[in-house]
């Protein structure tokens, strides 16, 4: 009897165990519950990037500054002689009777205008004075005013500016033969022509129209400055000038004492020459003119 209940049991084992097998292999008619993705890492694989690239700017660079020339080794014995030396005029058309031009001297420059007018080149007394040039714009290798201006004494001996006085002549001998004005720097050589020539006075009462303070004039800053200029020294020319100016020229002043009224100077303006120009084209040319304008006491 046990051992049929034994052989029960064990077929019962084998369909259950028959059972499971049949369930595996077929679902059991329930859903499978699909396999779980696997998990994301929180931590990323390294991403390998090129190399940055690092933009230097460029700042943009000035041009250095332009370097002052060698001065002039010929003058070198007169800047020794006196620091306040900075220049040479001579005026080849107005000569002694030997020949030599009257107009010949060293140029000096310092602090004011009134130093070099009872000095000599040697700073000692003299009531001769220098020739020197206005102060208010120094005179270097790099820089000088628009317009120069040089004031020299007319002394009665015929030294210094005296013979700026002969283009007064009621001819133009003179302006034709002595156009050209020679100035030099300590650092450049340099020629002039004679653009203009004229009388003033000092004083507002010795005219009827503005009076023309020319010796401020000294650099033009805009073209109605270098205008201003022009239409007056042209106004007041004594000759009808071959030579044409423009804006952006250099110019040479240069200043006296007149005597044909009290307290009167005498002055000439003459233009730089230009590069690649020939001056003596101008030679001859000038004419009287016949409209000038005259201090209404020299009239």
């Amino acid at each position: 009897m046990e051992s049929f209940r034994n052989n029960l049991l064990r077929a019962a084992a084998v369909i259950t165990a028959a059972a499971s097998v049949a369930a595996m292999l077929t679902g059991c008619g329930d859903e499978v519950e699909p396999e779980p993705e696997p998990a994301i890492s929180q931590t990323q694989p390294a991403i390998t990037l090129p190399p940055e690239t690092t933009t230097t700017e460029t700042t943009p660079t000035e041009p250095p500054p332009p370097v002052e020339p060698d001065p002039l080794e010929k003058y070198a014995e007169y800047y020794e002689e006196n620091n306040d030396f900075v220049g040479w005029i001579r005026i080849d058309g107005i000569t002694h009777s030997n020949g030599d031009p009257w107009i010949d001297y060293p140029v000096v420059q310092t602090v004011d205008n009134d130093y070099y007018l009872d000095k000599n080149f040697d700073k000692k007394k003299s009531a001769k004075g220098t020739i020197y040039a206005d102060y208010k714009v120094p005179i270097t290798g790099l820089n000088m005013a628009d317009n120069v201006t040089l004031y020299g004494h007319s002394n009665k001996d015929g030294s210094f500016f005296r013979h700026i006085l002969d283009y007064q002549s009621s001819h133009t001998d003179t302006v034709n033969k002595a156009y050209i004005i020679n100035f030099d720097t300590r650092w450049e050589e340099a020629q002039y022509v004679i653009v203009s020539c004229f009388l003033t006075g000092i004083r507002e009462d010795q005219d009827d129209i503005p009076l023309f303070e020319y010796f401020k004039c000294r650099n033009f800053d805009t073209v109605e400055d270098y205008n201003y200029f022009m239409e007056n020294i042209q106004l007041r020319n004594y000759y009808i000038s071959p030579v044409e100016c423009e804006y952006g020229d250099q110019f040479l002043t240069l200043s006296t004492c007149a005597y044909t009224i009290s307290d009167s100077r005498f002055v000439v303006v003459a233009r730089k020459v230009r590069p690649g120009e020939d001056p003596s084209v101008y030679a001859g040319l000038y004419e009287k003119n016949p409209d000038k304008h005259m201090p209404k006491r020299a009239r």
